[in-house]
């Protein structure tokens, strides 16, 4: 299940900015009404992770790390 940010409704004169998180599911229907104070919200676009491998081994040599291959009888050779 995601987590959905949300901003509160400003009203002329009104100087709530607060943002808070919500944890629901993608089939949910998004909150009209903040759980703690009642006053009006909407669901904002965010950034999610990607999901992106940092240790992939096409960037293991560009992390700095080496990779090596057990050849034959134990002996392990550096992969160029």
């Amino acid at each position: 299940m995601p987590i959905y940010e949300y901003k509160h409704v400003k009203a002329k004169g009104e100087l709530c900015d607060d943002l808070f998180e919500a944890f629901q599911r993608v089939s949910a229907e998004p909150l009209t009404k903040c759980p703690v104070c009642g006053k009006a919200v909407k669901k904002l676009l965010s950034r999610f992770g990607g999901g992106v491998d940092k240790l992939a081994p096409s960037r293991v040599r560009e992390l700095g790390f080496s990779r090596w291959h057990k050849r034959d009888k134990g002996v392990y050779e550096r992969e160029k």
